[in-house]
């Protein structure tokens, strides 16, 4: 978020500071206020707080307004209008910190504040300021750079990844309102104010939110059960595996720090980074280094899962053969496996990566070079073997937790079909599939699949298909082949980028698909997902509307969120505007500030 102008913290002139003193000063901060006259700013202020106010003070230069509350109606004035959306840009609240006024003969404050180097004390910024505040920041510990809300109570966290999530909820809210009114369309009743406030949802959403789920307080530390940890050299030019602290100016190399600080990393993933780095120190082989058009050595990364009780490593180098080879896989035994090291490792594999990015291609050599080939994890009364390239949940006890929640909202049931879209393993299809009549999982990693498979007959589970291959070739075919009378329902669990648009068309074409959960490990391609899902259409008469959202922290002290959204056809949805009285209803759609 951008710095406010230094004006942006002056109090009002003539004495109206005086007639603040009764009440707390709030500066609230819009592009768009810029456009509007006091007195109209302060009629929809009053209209969209949940609190009285008790001034709103504008001058019409100013794209900010100070507005006084009572102190006990603080936190909720900015919990409800943080965020809100107003016309094509979003609203902040801060404290107003009125500056000292300049001595007699001085000069007055620049017109640009300096750029803080720290958020005032009690002050709670939102994800975006953080993330804002980090950018070109050259950390000096790995503990800030791999934990930049470390600083912050846990209750905290929760609260900012709550507001994030609401942010999200509004931005497609707002966005799919603006669509509507730039196709000369009336915008779907879901956007409107009287909607949010039957639904009993925040100011500007279309939908409420569950209180956010966190990870329970006795897994905070060391949560996580896959790290990827480089192996290079630290500050000092000794060899050390653990996470990289920055990359040099010239773009190429890693400076890498020890783990042993950071949170979230397991203490047996601690000792194995122990382990392998005086394995690298004592080796014949260097360790791998890259520049301009060139690169040397052998010793790059190595990835970690761990089940609770057990051990999946690989190591990634650089190809070696022949004899070379037999060394090089002797000495990783004997660093992970022998007796006195004493780590609980059942499975080592070594890949191996010529290129100069740690990003290994598909298909690149991957051996077993001792133990088993998978490790056996356990979820909601499941078991689940899990490979190196699987993808898995990193958190294990608050995927519990979404999972749960996810099922919840998804209500499978014996005569429904329900469809596991970027499936993974299967987890929440296998999940789902003891209170359904059929799971049909759709991966792109064969790998991925195969375990699927695998996992379905070692817990028994008979009532599974499993499909390898991109969502977008395989499922336009596969909903025209469902039974039109077999009522389905399908959860979608996408990467980063979110769906592709063929996914999305397929899925709101389905006429037999009535919900959807979709969990999102990035909100801001949710928003656009939804758009698609929800916008309304000449040829598509129930398009899907926004029923319920909650955040989920599976990386507690990170900038990470996790969302769950449940969607479901509006012919299925009850209009919460009935259970409004005609008074409070009166209002109109206050979601946006007209000029």
């Amino acid at each position: 978020m951008a710095e406010p102008e230094a004006k942006a913290s002056s109090p009002p002139p003539n004495g109206e500071e005086e007639k603040m003193e009764k009440g707390v000063v709030l500066h609230v901060q819009c592009k768009d206020f810029i456009k509007m006259p006091d007195g109209k700013l302060e009629q929809w202020l009053t209209e969209v707080s949940p609190v009285k106010l008790q001034k709103v003070f504008k001058l019409p230069t100013w794209s900010y307004a100070f507005v006084t509350v009572l102190p006990e109606h603080k936190e909720q004035f900015r919990e409800a209008i943080n965020g809100l959306q107003c016309r094509n840009f979003s609203i902040t609240v801060k404290d107003g910190t009125p500056r000292k006024a300049p001595q007699e003969g001085g000069l007055e404050p620049s017109a640009k504040r300096q750029k803080i180097k720290d958020f005032p004390p009690g002050h709670v910024p939102t994800l975006k300021d953080v993330k804002d505040k980090l950018k070109n920041k050259k950390f000096g510990d790995i503990l800030h750079k791999t934990s930049p809300l470390i600083d912050w109570s846990y209750e905290t966290q929760l609260g900012m990844k709550q507001v994030h999530i609401k942010s999200a909820v509004r931005a497609f809210t707002k966005q799919v309102a603006q669509k509507c009114r730039d196709l000369n369309q009336p915008p779907p009743d879901w956007t409107s104010h009287e909607w949010s406030k039957g639904s009993k949802a925040p100011v500007g959403c279309a939908c409420p939110l569950d209180a956010a789920i966190g990870t329970p307080n006795e897994s905070l530390e060391g949560y996580r059960n896959k790290c990827e940890f480089s192996i290079g050299f630290d500050s000092s030019g000794q060899v050390e595996c653990g996470m990289v602290l920055r990359i040099t100016d010239d773009g190429f190399g890693r400076v890498v720090a020890s783990c042993d600080e950071v949170p979230f990393v397991p203490q047996e993933m601690k000792r194995l980074c122990k382990a392998l780095r005086d394995c690298a120190r004592s080796s014949k082989f260097p360790v791998f280094e890259r520049g301009r058009g060139w690169q040397r050595g052998f010793w790059r990364l190595v990835m970690a899962r761990f089940s609770g009780t057990e051990l999946l490593v690989m190591v990634q180098t650089a190809t070696v053969s022949g004899e070379e080879k037999e060394e090089l896989v002797s000495e990783i035994k004997a660093a992970l496996t022998q007796d006195q090291v004493s780590l609980p490792v059942v499975s080592v594999y070594l890949q191996f990566n010529d290129e100069v990015s740690d990003a290994a291609r598909p298909g690149a050599v991957l051996e077993l070079i001792y133990g088993q080939p998978q490790l056996r994890m356990q979820l909601l009364g499941l078991s689940f073997d899990i490979g190196p390239l699987s993808f898995y949940q990193a958190n294990s006890a608050t995927c519990a937790l979404l999972y749960g929640r996810a099922l919840e909202w998804l209500q499978p049931e014996e005569e429904v079909t329900v469809l596991d879209v970027c499936c993974g393993v299967g987890t929440i299809g296998l999940c789902a599939s003891r209170r359904c009549r059929k799971v049909i999982g759709i991966e792109l990693v064969p790998e991925a699949v195969e375990s699927a498979k695998a996992n379905a007959a070692l817990n028994q589970i008979e009532n599974t298909e499993w499909m390898v291959g991109k969502a977008e070739d395989i499922l336009p075919k596969l909903l025209q082949e469902l039974d039109p009378n077999m009522r389905t329902s399908a959860v979608v669990d996408p990467p980063r980028p979110g769906l592709h648009s063929t996914v999305l068309r397929a899925l709101r074409s389905c006429s037999q698909l009535s919900r959807i959960v979709y969990v999102s490990c990035n909100p801001d391609s949710l928003v656009e997902d939804v758009i698609k899902l929800t916008m309304p259409s000449e040829n598509d008469e129930d398009p899907f509307i926004p029923v319920r959202a909650v955040a989920v922290d599976m990386f507690p002290h990170t900038l990470h969120c996790e969302m769950i959204l449940l969607l479901e056809r509006s012919s299925k949805v009850k209009d919460p505007r009935k259970h409004i009285a005609p008074a409070e209803g009166a209002s109109g759609n206050e979601e946006t500030c007209e000029a």
